[in-house]
């Protein structure tokens, strides 16, 4: 940002839907999409974490159903994983949602977690 308000490209926020769609476009190619460290969060070693963003990417639930879930400690027949906060933001290790995505399919029926109601 400069000195009168104007903020350069690079540090404009992304949209949700936008990044969502970035990181689902990316998975659907079988490609790793980047990842950074995040300050405050442990290293994980051959795993990375993932935001709201990263998390309706890769489960398919919408990220309003996440956190209602997360509310309500649901889905009653495969709760979602709780998620580690840092500085008010949501983050899980990626290869727990993989497990939770496999695990649902499994109890609910595969597609299902696209199927839930935002």
């Amino acid at each position: 940002m400069t000195g009168r308000g104007e903020a350069s490209a690079a540090s404009e926020p992304i949209a949700l839907n936008a990044q969502l769609e970035s990181i689902r476009t990316m998975l659907a190619a079988g490609q790793r999409p980047p990842a950074g460290q995040l300050l405050g969060l442990p290293d994980l070693d051959g795993d990375v974490w993932a935001d709201i963003a990263g998390a309706a990417a890769i489960t398919g639930a919408p990220p309003r159903t996440i956190t209602g879930w997360l509310n309500r400690h649901g889905p009653k027949r495969c709760p979602f994983p709780e998620p580690r906060r840092s500085l008010y933001r949501l983050y899980w290790p990626v290869s727990v949602l993989q497990s939770w995505r496999d695990d649902y399919a499994r109890v609910v029926g595969l597609g299902a977690a696209e199927q839930v109601p935002a």
